[in-house]
């Protein structure tokens, strides 16, 4: 168990701005710091919180002779943030620097891949203070922790090792534990490239949305297993697909029943147990999994990993499944899973197989996947994280995890708040439900006003203060006019009807916007951050300039996934607009389809990419 001190408990300012670029840890891993210059450390620990603050502010605002060194190249410009990920000071505190999700900038650009590929954590002391057993404690259960819940790869490294050309003594008195790789204790193997065993990342671990409705399947029943691919760039997030296939193709969930990327790691969308959306008369059959990214994409690993889930598959059903691809299947015409896959699915096969287990050093496997293979799981009404959450208002024990992630500890625990309740023991939390936990007490609104059946009026006013709404709130869980502006004003920025009301919508629309969002003004302006925006999801050079090559993605990304029917020559014109306003259209755009390129639809393609919809 972690214990981390947020950013809002040590007094962090907010960011200029957040690093667009890619973050990929599961390809490197840590790399360790110091702070140096001499003596550092404080005392007692209330003071830490303050020298991290310092931390941050001179990495923000340099002085004088800062700028002079940037000048002459002996300092890199001043940061938009914290550069570290973590900072662990001498008493064994964990403070949040950038976080878990957001890519570092302390590790230096000599070594390519240092910042994009690593977690950068500071020990919080100088050249001259001795290193402490709660911060090596604390440094190596953070690592534990990064790499079996965040994915970050197998590799720890210090400063100095990324530093080729320009040496450093970072991380100074710390660097004999990298060395020693003392760091490593108990990490476990958190599914790195490095590592033999495949890890299977369940839907809590990857923020999937809860799905609207399910379809249990027999897993003895299934006859087939189904190589699919994505048909787009290699960065592609899990919840960006699973936006497109429920907000765009109204589907209840992800298509898929996992889904693989190119460093081997294995994803849970509907899991084992339940009916996909993945392939025309073959959805209860086969189980489908997916490759992110295009034909050529699919490195040694993958092809490891989808061939360990066909074995894996294959124990779960308790039969020998057919090995067959999308294009392959009676009623599906198409080039999925492209040329590549083809290829190797035809031929066998052929890759190592690997042992699969579920992300996590200590895991244990549950008698089911957070799927719901035992049936439930309704969110129409409320998510599941706020059925868990009424759950343990009303006093289950023990209480649930409340992560989002239907399960039968979660099953249960609806259940009986139902019969608390007054309701039918169904584990559907439907409008019967709802209405009958309200009766009980439950649920409602504060104070005459809002909805927090999905988000508490206090967690819903921290949300409005954390998006840069001015004045701030009180975040004191009263409803009042205020903060039904503030609610408005964020539905008004994440891109759903702007009444006041938090319900699941809106909760879908903030964590879309705070997750895979581009963050853009919608303007209706197609400025530098705006196409940059489009480029990174269309799978092109994020540079900025609007060019044929960036034009020709854009054309194949609206081929892909809207099924335009473009000629792909890098020319748009009223066809490629006309097919972009459609594809916008299915999302809820409301344009008129007339093929202009303007205000109009440029405001929606940025409402779209805030909203991880493109």
């Amino acid at each position: 168990m972690v214990t981390i001190i947020s950013r809002s408990e040590w007094g962090a300012q907010k960011p200029k701005k957040i690093d667009p670029d890619p973050f990929t840890p599961w390809k490197g891993g840590v790399v360790i710091h110091h702070e140096g210059g001499g003596n550092k450390a404080v005392d007692p620990h209330d003071q830490c919180a303050a020298l991290v603050r310092k931390i941050q502010d001179d990495s923000m605002n340099y002085d004088i002779i800062d700028e002079f060194e940037v000048q002459v190249g002996k300092k890199e410009d001043p940061y938009d943030d914290i550069p570290y990920n973590f900072v662990v000071c001498k008493h064994g505190g964990i403070y949040e620097g950038r976080g878990a999700d957001r890519r570092s900038a302390a590790n230096s650009k000599e070594t390519p891949g240092a910042n994009s590929d690593y977690y950068a954590i500071m020990g919080l002391i100088g050249s001259d203070d001795d290193v402490t057993p709660a911060m090596v404690r604390s440094i190596t259960v953070l690592c534990s922790y990064l790499r079996s819940e965040k994915g970050a790869g197998s590799k720890i490294l210090g400063h100095t090792d990324v530093r080729p050309k320009t040496h450093t003594d970072c991380p100074g008195k710390l660097y004999p534990y990298v060395q020693r790789d003392e760091f490593r204790t108990g990490a476990g193997t958190g599914g790195g490239p490095d590592s033999d065993t495949l890890h299977i990342y369940g839907r809590a671990q990857w923020g999937a949305r809860p799905a609207k409705d399910i379809t249990p399947v027999d897993i003895s029943a299934r006859t087939g297993f189904t190589v699919h691919y994505s048909d787009g760039p290699t960065t592609q997030t899990l919840r960006s697909i699973q936006n497109y296939h429920m907000d765009s193709n109204g589907w209840s969930d992800i298509g898929y029943n996992f889904l693989v990327d190119t460093s081997g790691r294995i994803f849970e969308g509907r899991g084992w147990y339940l009916q996909g959306a993945h392939a025309y008369g073959a959805n209860t059959s086969h189980i489908g999994v997916c490759f992110i990214g295009e034909s050529g994409d699919a490195t040694d690993i993958a092809l490891s990993a989808i061939r360990s889930m066909y074995e894996k598959a294959c124990d779960v059903a308790g039969h020998v499944l057919d090995k067959t691809y999308h294009g392959m299947l009676p009623g599906n015409s198409t080039d999925c899973p492209g040329a590549q896959l083809r290829a190797w699915v035809q031929n066998g096969m052929q890759a190592q197989v690997r042992p699969i287990d579920w992300a996590g050093a200590d895991y244990t496997p549950p008698p089911t996947d957070s799927s719901g293979a035992n049936g439930g799981g309704m969110t129409q009404v409320r998510s599941v994280s706020a059925q868990q959450q009424a759950v343990n208002d009303l006093g289950y024990s023990p209480a649930l995890a409340v992560d989002g992630a239907w399960g039968p500890l979660t099953d249960a625990g609806v259940r009986w708040l139902q019969n608390k309740v007054g309701a039918t023991a169904d584990g559907l939390w439907g409008p019967g439900t709802e209405s009958a936990f309200r009766a009980f007490g439950g649920g409602g609104s504060s104070s005459g006003g809002g909805m927090s059946s999905v988000r508490s009026v206090a967690r819903q006013q921290q949300a409005v203060n954390d998006l840069g709404y001015s004045p701030a709130l009180a975040v004191d869980g009263a409803w009042g006019p205020l903060t039904d502006a503030g609610v408005r004003w964020l539905q008004g920025k994440v891109g759903t009807a702007a009444d006041g009301q938090w319900g699941p919508a809106t909760e879908s629309a903030y964590f879309a916007y705070i997750d895979d969002g581009a963050g853009l003004t919608v303007d209706g302006q197609f400025g530098t951050l705006t196409i940059m925006a489009v480029q990174r999801v269309c799978g092109s050079t994020p540079d900025g300039q609007w060019g044929p090559d960036s034009k020709r993605s854009l054309q194949h990304h609206l081929n892909v996934w809207g099924n335009a029917g473009l000629v792909e020559d890098g020319d748009p014109g009223p066809a490629t607009y006309k097919a972009l306003q459609t594809f916008l259209n299915a999302s809820g755009a409301g344009l008129t389809v007339d093929g202009q390129w303007g205000p109009a639809t440029i405001s929606a393609l940025q409402n779209a990419l805030n909203q991880g919809r493109f």
